[in-house]
């Protein structure tokens, strides 16, 4: 389905007849969890970021805003209480000034009430399981940032974001949003806008009371979910990622174009859950053919769910709640319904092992849905366990301080064999090198300096440190060995020059 047409698909949804439930969450969550959840709606501003004024068809430009507008969806653990919950149409009201904090509560008041008493009030009146800035809940809990699809408004999945709550996460979203103006475009600069959307939810969390920021994941339906991959890759905050039949699988071109969305800067646990697979034949077709990038992620382990009863819109439960019986095809509401609810249990049960390491969660992913009564009709999943480790810098210079500062080219050649992308940087190597020079251990600096002129061969400045150590040890032979090999790859190493003939003139007094 192309992106604009689900756009609509999505915005038309409201007006569809429906026949489904008025319960707190339709028949689409599991059993909640053991919390009351509440819900925040913050208007705020990124003001490192502006959209362009709106021009009206008129030609006449609205009055510009200081700064992107971020409307904030928080659902949070919180304190059972009397108060009303939040009805559907609560939810479709909230989105009227999420792009324009100006808009009249009256005019956005009338509209909520023609929801209420149109041909959908059923669907509008339903009850959902978040109530308005309920109290919160003493503690610290893990976050996630829900990224939502292509242009779609912060509460398109209210009924997992709400689940979420339930079981103990702070959830955070916002409206999907253009690079320059409100509309959303399908292009590298699009994504990377809501990317840094995501970035600036998650810098935002660290002010709430009860957002552990040390465990964070980001989540995303559909172009939602390929924003957060990027996310990942720009930022090491994001220790997991969850994906609604994400865009990273259906879009090679825009995340090939990005050379930093790569399987190293996105060595994260992932689970994506998809919908039935399209055919190769449509695959071609819709041009959608080319590189996964979940099969490159070999540092992370990665779930892939598949759950035929349901396409793609099926995702959004939003979509859910709107579309009418016949919406559905061969099968059954209640068979997509099911399927949701699994969608939501896996992705609570993903989220448990890995951002709250709980053992019985992992060992739940560990065995196939058909062990948990989930039959394949339903939900199955192909896990993938990383199959390379990812090592750095600090592996390195700890497993060096472990050989005793010795044997710093073997490490090297064993990390680079584990590790495909294990890299050092020979500036950064002779950098170090002088920290352990000035800290009296030259022995250990020579390990260093010669690494780095071994990766990179003509550094003459890594040659030159190097006859500093030896001559802090007395070796007059070695330094200007090294000194001369300095000079020999780049002639611009003066200090090697005079150590030569000063280093000649002393020997052969």
């Amino acid at each position: 389905m192309k992106l604009r047409a689900f756009l609509v698909l999505l915005v038309v949804a409201g007006s569809a007849q429906a026949a489904v439930s008025t319960s707190a969450s339709s028949g689409l969550i599991p059993e909640a969890g053991p919390h009351a959840v509440g819900l925040r709606i913050v208007q705020q501003y990124d003001y490192s970021r502006v959209l362009e004024p709106q021009v009206d068809a008129f030609g006449k430009a609205a009055p510009a805003a200081p700064g992107r507008p971020m409307q904030t969806l928080v659902w949070y653990p919180a304190k059972r209480t009397s108060a009303a919950p939040m009805l559907v149409a609560d939810y479709r009201q909230a989105s009227l000034s999420d792009t324009d904090f100006s808009a009249p509560a009256a005019a956005t008041a009338q509209q909520r009430a023609a929801w209420l008493a149109g041909p959908q009030k059923a669907v509008y009146g339903a009850a959902t399981l978040a109530v308005r800035n309920a109290p919160a809940v003493d503690g610290r809990f893990p976050v996630v940032i829900y990224a939502p699809s292509f242009a779609s408004f912060a509460h398109e999945n209210l009924d997992l974001c709400e689940y979420l709550a339930s079981q103990g996460y702070v959830v955070i979203a916002s409206r999907s949003l253009g690079a320059r103006t409100p509309v959303m475009t399908d292009d590298i600069d699009g994504i990377e806008a809501q990317a840094a959307d995501i970035a600036f939810l998650a810098n935002y969390a660290q002010t709430l009371p009860q957002a552990d920021v040390s465990k964070m994941a980001a989540a995303g339906f559909s172009w939602g979910g390929m924003a957060n991959v990027f996310a990942a890759a720009r930022s090491n905050r994001i220790k997991a990622l969850v994906s609604l039949d994400g865009s990273i699988r259906f879009h090679p071109k825009i995340w090939g174009a990005a050379t930093y969305v790569r399987p190293a800067r996105t060595a994260v646990p992932m689970l994506f859950l998809g919908a039935r697979a399209p055919t190769a034949e449509r695959m071609e077709r819709d041009d959608k053919l080319g590189a996964s990038y979940l099969n490159t992620m070999k540092y992370s382990d990665v779930y892939v769910t598949t759950a035929p009863p349901m396409t793609h819109s099926d995702f959004a439960s939003w979509q859910l709640r709107f579309s009418p019986d016949a919406a559905f095809g061969d099968y059954r509401r209640d068979e997509v319904l099911q399927a949701y609810r699994s969608v939501a249990l896996y992705t609570h049960r993903f989220l448990d092992a890995y951002l709250k390491e709980d053992a019985a969660a992992q060992a739940f992913l560990k065995v196939s849905p058909a062990q948990h009564g989930i039959r394949p009709q339903t939900l199955s999943m192909e896990f993938q366990p990383a199959g390379a480790v990812l090592l750095g810098e600090g592996d390195f210079l700890r497993a060096f301080a472990q050989r005793g500062y010795k044997d710093a080219q073997a490490i090297y050649a064993d990390m680079s064999a584990r590790s495909p992308d294990f890299r050092l940087s020979p500036v950064n190597l002779n950098r170090l090198g002088y920290q352990l020079l000035g800290a009296k251990n030259a022995h250990a600096a020579v390990q260093l300096f010669k690494l780095a002129t071994h990766i990179e061969p003509k550094y003459g400045n890594a040659f030159d440190s190097e006859g500093e150590a030896y001559e802090a040890l007395g070796e007059t032979a070695l330094a200007i060995a090294a000194y001369e090999k300095a000079v020999a790859v780049d002639k611009k190493q003066i200090n090697a020059m005079g150590r030569i003939k000063a280093l000649r003139a002393g020997a052969a007094k």
